[in-house]
């Protein structure tokens, strides 16, 4: 048996296990083999089998790194490596594989596939994962003795982090999926419990679900693991392991213009209020609409510097080219605007391909037609549609931001190829650079607001939205503040949009609408009634407008513009 002890956590080695120690306790016992499972030629997943342990081929100290190397094959694989490379604050594990197929799953210290059982053995009780399904029915936190599998609409993609909690212990052990530049080829990162008789395991995988082609030799998405103190110090530390690996880029600190700061009027729930006009929902994304929504809101005090434009201003999602219905003349309402002081921001759908050549769409596992992001005939339309957007020129919009929806709708299935063969959050960050790189060369000062809340995206988001919240549930402020803490971990140094509320209950929602300056920039999104639901009363207006009023009053002050 070897033993290692670092800083943060300490390992003993035997066998072909990793066993993990956390306050003199061993919270995990991690078998070193990974299946990497192939699709077969007739699209169906064929399981990747390794009986034999693992041979260590290899161990090295260079300085206070201590590296471990096995070797083995497997059913599938003419060789498979495995690697552990322990430094001072963490250790990182990876998997090789040599031969050819098209990885469909990669299950983590998963033993041997084949049989009864599979995994690791473990001692902790609870699980963290920074991630909600919609409509966020479970918390974060989970039982150990229950899988966790997460797929967000809220934040997409989320950190791909986990942290186990052991009662009585003071660190938690945190296991995080870690992939190269471009190698982001999954969409999720799951946590299963398995049982056998009266033994208890787990493992962790991923889904290339086949888009990624082996001829020759591949490394899996690596696990890096390490001690942490709780469940924040687990993601902080799987940030900080992005950016300082040079995977995630860091957002460049500058001073950013002072309307990205709001206040904020977004006007989706407005859409469907009760505002004496016969519109409602998606219809309502009209000039008619809008104008007076913002007499509403100064009726009421509040003054917003961003106004957005939500859903369905469009004739179409992919031209974005404005409904000549609704709109007069979008160009002269946003030139009112900016003579009012007030910048114009658009709702902007993704993945939905209204409007485009079935040539540049697939087929999700769903059956769903959605945008296939890297092929050229799209690429050529969203470049004219930002472009009709941001320009100043004659017969553009000129607005001043883009609010990105619906990344959530990101195809998914391994009957598909993308133009790019990018799959998952690889397509999603090479689309969001796009958008990102296009806006910016438009119009330097434009936002882009977006939700995805993993560092690799850090650079590519002016404003992180905290995305909807569940008019169900009756904890608001605790739960969009929470959104707050994750994305100034996962994106650091950017504004976030406190973004929507309940609108159903008062005491619910006025405590996150007039707590928002706390977590970010304020955004309402209705200000008359809703029918049968929520109405703002006079006090309630009252006091809204006096925090907007004090908040503009410390920006214009923060920027020497104190009257």
């Amino acid at each position: 048996m070897v033993s290692l002890k670092k800083h943060g956590y300490a390992l003993e080695i035997e066998d072909g296990k990793i066993g993990v120690i956390l306050d003199g306790c061993e919270v995990a016992g991690l078998d070193v083999r990974s299946a990497v499972h192939v699709l077969g030629d007739d699209g169906k997943p064929v399981r990747d089998e390794e009986p034999a342990l693992p041979v260590l081929a290899d161990m090295k100290t260079e300085g206070a790194v201590t590296t471990f190397v096995w070797k083995n094959k497997s059913s599938l694989w003419e060789e498979k490596t495995y690697t552990l490379v322990c430094d001072p604050l963490r250790f990182r594990y990876y998997v090789k594989v040599r031969g050819k197929g098209r990885a469909d799953t990669v299950e983590y210290f998963t033993g041997n596939a084949a049989e009864a059982g599979h995994g690791s053995a473990y001692e902790f009780e609870y699980g963290f994962n920074p991630c909600k399904s919609w409509y966020n029915k479970e918390d974060y936190w989970f039982k150990a003795s229950t899988p966790c599998h997460r797929w967000s609409v809220l934040m997409v993609p989320p950190m791909f982090c986990y942290s186990f909690r052991c009662p009585a212990l003071s660190r938690q052990l945190a296991l995080g999926l870690v992939a190269e530049k471009g190698e982001h080829n999954f969409n999720s990162f799951d946590y299963t419990p398995t049982t056998r008789a009266w033994k208890s395991a787990f493992y962790l995988s991923t889904d290339p679900f086949g888009h990624v082609r082996i001829d020759g030799e591949w490394t899996a998405p690596s696990i890096v693991g390490f001690g942490a103190q709780d469940e924040y110090d687990a993601m902080q530390q799987y940030a900080r392991f992005y950016f300082v690996s040079g995977i995630a880029e860091t957002k460049k600190k500058a001073v950013p213009p002072k309307f990205w700061h709001g206040p904020m009027a977004c006007g989706w729930i407005e859409q469907f209020a009760d505002n004496g006009l016969p519109y409602r929902g998606p219809d309502a994304a009209r000039e008619v609409v809008y104008e007076e929504y913002l007499k509403r809101l100064r009726a009421a005090g509040l003054y917003p510097r961003c106004l957005i434009i939500d859903d369905k201003w469009q004739g179409q999602y992919c031209s974005d080219v404005a409904d000549e219905n609704k709109w007069s003349d979008l160009r002269a309402f946003v030139d009112r605007r900016h003579a009012e002081g007030v910048h114009t921001m658009l709702w902007f759908k993704v993945f939905d391909p209204e409007g485009l050549d079935d040539a540049a769409t697939v087929t999700t596992e769903a059956g769903e037609k959605r945008v296939d992001p890297s092929h050229p005939i799209f690429l050529k339309m969203l470049d004219e549609a930002l472009t009709r957007i941001f320009s100043p020129d004659k017969g553009c919009y000129d607005c001043d931001g883009i609010k990105i929806d619906y990344a959530f709708q990101i195809p998914i299935g391994r009957d598909f190829k993308t133009y790019s063969g990018k799959y998952g959050v690889e397509l999603l960050y090479d689309f969001m650079k796009h958008i990102y790189d296009t806006v910016k060369a438009i119009k330097p000062d434009a936002i882009v607001n977006c939700s995805p809340c993993h560092p690799y995206f850090a650079h590519l988001c002016d404003q992180a939205r905290l995305h909807d919240y569940n008019p169900d549930n009756r904890d608001c402020r605790e739960d969009l503040e929470m959104r707050a803490k994750m994305y100034r971990i996962a994106m650091p140094d950017t504004l976030i949009d406190t973004d929507n509320a309940g609108f159903n209950t008062r005491r619910d929602t006025m405590r996150w609408m007039l707590d928002q300056p706390s977590s970010g920039v304020p955004d309402i999104y209705c200000v008359s009634p809703i029918p049968g639901g929520f109405a703002f009363e006079r006090e309630d207006l009252e006091a809204l407008s006096a925090v907007w009023r004090e908040y503009t009053e410390l920006i214009d002050a923060a920027y020497g513009e104190r009257v």
